[in-house]
């Protein structure tokens, strides 16, 4: 009995259909690699920025107007101290923060007249001082969630989102004007003031919720060409919330007299004014980044940095960076804050990062900047 031919295929589509099979397998096999999760890096960093205009750093938490000796123009006080642990795997971040931040500003003439005042100093002339003084700060802790995005070859966008239960919160706002009569030593003031503190106390105060609530926003826009590179970003935009938080609004006016319609004076309070405990919910300003630079054949970066603080303006400064020759080798930077006048050096190696700054190293330091993170892949 004769068989049935056997069905095969020829050697060279054999040949070729086994080279495709090898080829798909190996390629199945490196997707599956590429689709692997990639390690989560844990970071810690640590933080504080102090800089007054008008007073040293040593007395800063002390009642020292005998020392206050303010600059010419607007004064910049400002605190930002915070500690954060973030995860980030792939393009998202998750984080733990708690931070701490204040900026005071105000004239120098408004800051002379206070020291004048509180330490009974006479000016030796007559004076008209206009009066502006604001205050903004908020401590709180909580969580923090953001992507990054890389929309095109160069670019890269990132967001993050922080929701935080405050411990603090105040602002302040005391505006108007202030004269002085050296012929007989006198003061006369109209002054109003709009005060927000969670540790305010005033007689009938109410109870009120243990803590506030924050939600801030920030996001930022990158480049990096050939040669080139530039950034520009927006932070701590969003809202403050408090129940039942203690405000205070008063005017201080030394011209207390008045005539009624029947010609009788009439004397009113030398302070009138208004407490309050009504929910409280502030919009937080903006405050926003602007940089770019150059990049040297060697890596070298070279760059111009503005920082917008509101109701003050711009803090410009002027970097330099140069990058590790090696993964986890030494990489070194610097920045002159020019309004600060504050030098700071940062040296990065195998994921420890430290930056340190002072516009000087002695007790007449007015301005100085100390931090420390540590990057690991798990």
């Amino acid at each position: 009995m004769r068989g049935r031919p056997a069905v095969g295929l020829p050697k060279g589509v054999a040949r070729r259909l086994a080279t495709t099979v090898v080829g798909l397998a190996a390629a199945t096999a490196g997707a599956a690699q590429d689709a692997a999760p990639e390690p989560a890096v844990w970071q810690l960093e640590l933080h504080s920025k102090r800089h007054s205009d008008a007073l040293r750093l040593a007395v800063f938490d002390r009642d020292a107007w005998d020392e206050v000796a303010p600059r010419r123009g607007r004064n910049l006080v400002y605190i930002d101290d915070g500690l954060r642990l973030s995860r980030r795997q792939g393009a998202w971040t998750w984080a733990a923060v708690a931070r701490s931040s204040a900026t005071l500003v105000a004239g120098e003439a408004a800051l002379r007249l206070a020291a004048d005042v509180a330490t009974g100093r006479q000016p030796a002339t007559d004076l008209a001082t206009d009066v502006d003084l604001r205050l903004r700060g908020f401590s709180g802790a909580g969580l923090a969630f953001g992507r990054t995005h890389a929309p095109a070859a160069g670019w890269q966008l990132q967001w993050e989102v922080q929701a935080l239960a405050l411990g603090r919160w105040i602002e302040r706002r005391l505006a108007g004007d202030v004269r002085y009569q050296a012929a007989d030593a006198r003061y006369g003031f109209a002054l109003q003031s709009l005060e927000l503190d969670n540790r305010l106390d005033f007689p009938f105060r109410l109870g009120y919720a243990r803590r506030g609530a924050g939600l801030l926003l920030a996001g930022s826009l990158a480049w990096d060409g050939q040669g080139a590179w530039a950034r520009a970003g927006l932070h701590d935009g969003g809202w403050l919330r408090w129940r039942g938080v203690p405000q205070q609004d008063a005017v201080l006016n030394t011209s207390t007299q008045a005539v009624d319609a029947d010609g009788f004076l009439i004397y009113r309070p030398l302070i009138e004014g208004q407490n309050r405990q009504t929910g409280r919910t502030r919009s937080q300003p903006w405050r926003g980044t602007l940089a770019a630079g150059a990049t040297l054949r060697d890596g070298q970066r070279l760059g111009l940095h503005l920082d917008h603080v509101p109701q003050f303006g711009w803090l410009p400064a002027l970097g330099w960076q140069r990058p590790a020759a090696v993964p986890g080798g030494l990489s070194l930077g610097a920045r002159w804050q020019v309004h600060e006048r504050r030098l700071g050096l940062t040296l990065d190696w195998r994921g420890f990062t430290l930056r340190a700054g002072a516009d000087r190293l002695d007790g007449q330091a007015r301005s100085r900047e100390l931090a420390l993170s540590y990057a690991s892949a798990f």
